[in-house]
């Protein structure tokens, strides 16, 4: 104090603090800084598990595509022969099997229950959030209970049908047990114009589900490329 030192500790003692705060500051930066970027690799790696998992989708959608398809088909064609009276052909057989077969989607929904777990805001992206959202929690679960629903209809087909063919292979082929007496079967035609239908709108919707894989795997893509 004597020697008017006073001003030199003050200044000393500023710099200090300053070089604290600073030091501070910078550990809290390199600390979110790094936060974020494991968060980041976090949702990256999340979100190409779920690439995989609707690609496994996609390529399930297509073939119930094909399956409901060549189903309505063959109502079709079943549906003009017994219009027509046309007589008994051994390939009508392929086509009463086809029009009583069935299939189910194979979903895989293991990433976005982690999602769910971890927390929706893991994904950055709003419009792919809410993709995935509208996807999983509404048109999947919609695509099962339609299925839900036909299968317990294709069920009770089968238990009705037993007595108009001479076994239910329905995944390979058919042979009517009175062919003339099915032509003039009010029931089976009935339920063949009703399941010509049915398949035709399953198929329909499980376009409509291939449409939303299509525009959740594009932005999926365009993610997993910003981080590259």
């Amino acid at each position: 104090m004597s020697e008017n030192k006073t001003g030199k500790y003050l200044k000393y003692a500023v710099g200090e603090i300053i070089l604290v705060v600073l030091g501070i500051l910078i550990a809290l930066s390199l600390n979110n800084w790094n936060e974020k970027r494991s968060l980041k690799n976090e949702e990256i790696k999340l979100l190409k598990e779920m690439r995989s998992a609707l690609l496994s989708d996609k390529a399930d959608i297509i073939s119930n595509i094909g399956e409901h398809s060549s189903a309505a088909k063959s109502c079709a064609i079943l549906i003009r022969v017994i219009s027509d009276k046309l007589p008994y052909n051994d390939s009508l057989d392929f086509h009463f099997a086809n029009a009583l077969n069935s299939t189910k989607f194979g979903h895989t929904s293991s990433p976005y229950e982690t999602l769910k777990v971890k927390g929706p805001d893991l994904i950055e992206n709003d419009s792919l959030r809410l993709l995935l959202n509208d996807y999983y929690d509404n048109r999947v679960g919609y695509q099962f209970g339609l299925q839900n629903s036909a299968q317990r209809a294709f069920e009770a087909a089968r238990e009705r049908q037993f007595e108009l063919f001479t076994s239910l292979r329905y995944w390979d082929k058919m042979k009517p047990v009175n062919y003339n007496g099915l032509l003039e079967n009010k029931y089976y035609k009935s339920w063949l114009t009703f399941t010509h239908g049915e398949r035709e709108w399953e198929s329909g919707q499980f376009k409509n589900l291939n449409a939303k894989v299509d525009a959740l795997l594009t932005l999926l893509e365009d993610e997993i490329e910003k981080s590259n």
